[in-house]
């Protein structure tokens, strides 16, 4: 008899399936009943896995209200869809920041919610289950790492573009230079590559919270809530640079990483070596070595450049000693994250030459997974014979 296959579920089990939502179901159907309080926790848990599961609906809704409001009522004005605060008489045509900004970053991260999913959902799984690729984990890991490697690949250029020709081009000393004139006008490349960035970055947040758990959960929510301290300050004090700086040292590695994901799970083994060498070295360079050079330059340049604390809020001027070393503790902390990470990266290096084994160390195994289904399928057939 031929075997139907169970079609492909496009969505993985999310952070609200989770243990203590099976718990509550189990509890509530042992005792029959349910008080307010575990109805309330279940209605809870029932709207939230409604957003999860209708992220382009509710999302496209939202985008869609936005840009009415803005072309019908707002004249085309609208902060959610305009940059703000353009600096009259600039001949440059720059901006500053403001609180009105959070409505731009509040717009992308409905664009991030939606095109994330439809990249995913209609894209990428589709072509991972059109390539052969036949584990549910799998095509849903494809999806996701392969629009990751989309976005880093086109948020480095971005960043780098940005980069290129300015001031602080391999130039640590150019973070710096003429603070805060040059600082707090930012061109309109600048202010909208640093705004999106941030509605990303508050966009994986979310991410982190509907997908499935992962070993290093709170280490990565660690990191996302670290990012967003760094970009939201750096932003309202007029470090873009050295934010623009980081940003593309963490960009960098992170499109080999995902990008090596992808083609592991095509089954391109030499190709993904290949990847995961290239990622090695970037990953070194970039993320350690790059990255000490501008902390370098934050406890040290910074100092030998200004003789005492520039502080003026009313000018722009941000630059103290205290606040040096909030913006150095914060980095520190997240060069400890890359650390560990890079801990387990030299452990995947371990199995590579003497397992051969190219196994994520910081998420469940795919291989795993597909190998306990096999052996639970396997123990299920003998049992029968043996009946």
């Amino acid at each position: 008899m031929t075997k139907v296959e169970e079609p492909m579920n496009m969505q993985s089990e999310s952070f609200f399936d989770s243990a203590q939502a099976k718990k509550l179901a189990a509890k509530t159907n042992a005792s029959g009943k349910s008080d307010s309080s575990t109805n309330s926790h279940t209605t809870a848990i029932t709207a939230s896995q409604w957003i999860v599961d209708n992220q382009i609906a509710w999302a496209s809704t939202l985008l869609a209200a936005v840009y009415i409001w803005n072309y019908v009522i707002a004249g085309g004005e609208s902060a959610m869809v305009q940059l703000q605060y353009k600096i009259p008489g600039d001949p440059q045509g720059r901006y500053s920041r403001g609180w009105g900004d959070a409505y731009y970053i509040m717009r992308w991260v409905l664009i991030f919610t939606a095109v994330r999913v439809i990249a995913m959902y209609w894209v990428l799984e589709p072509f991972a289950q059109w390539y052969g690729v036949r584990s549910k984990r799998k095509v849903t890991r494809f999806g996701e790492q392969g629009w990751l490697t989309i976005y880093y690949l086109l948020s480095n250029s971005a960043g780098i573009y940005v980069m290129y020709g300015s001031p602080y081009w391999m130039n640590t000393k150019g973070f710096w230079t003429n603070y805060p004139e040059g600082h707090k006008q930012m061109t309109p490349l600048m202010k909208s590559y640093y705004l999106i960035q941030l509605g990303f970055w508050f966009q994986q947040v979310f991410v982190l919270l509907i997908e499935e758990r992962r070993k290093d959960f709170l280490v990565m929510l660690t990191h996302h809530i670290i990012t967003c301290n760094l970009l939201c300050w750096s932003l309202y004090m007029n470090f873009t640079r050295i934010g623009n700086a980081i940003l593309c040292c963490m960009d960098s590695s992170d499109i080999f990483l995902s990008g090596t994901k992808c083609t592991r799970y095509l089954g391109f083994e030499r190709a993904a070596v290949a990847s995961f060498v290239v990622f090695i070295l970037s990953w070194v360079y970039t993320r350690h070595y790059l990255y000490f050079k501008i902390m370098y330059s934050i406890a040290f340049e910074s100092t030998s450049m200004f003789n005492n604390d520039i502080w003026d809020p009313s000018n722009g001027s941000f630059y103290s000693y205290n606040v040096i070393s909030t913006f150095g503790v914060f980095l520190a902390l997240l060069q400890l994250l890359i650390i560990y990470w890079f801990v387990l990266v030299l452990r995947i290096i371990y199995r590579i030459i003497f397992y051969s084994n190219l196994d994520d160390t910081r998420s469940d195994s795919e291989d795993n997974d597909d190998k306990t289904s096999t052996d639970k399928k396997a123990l299920a057939s003998n049992k029968s014979k043996t009946d």
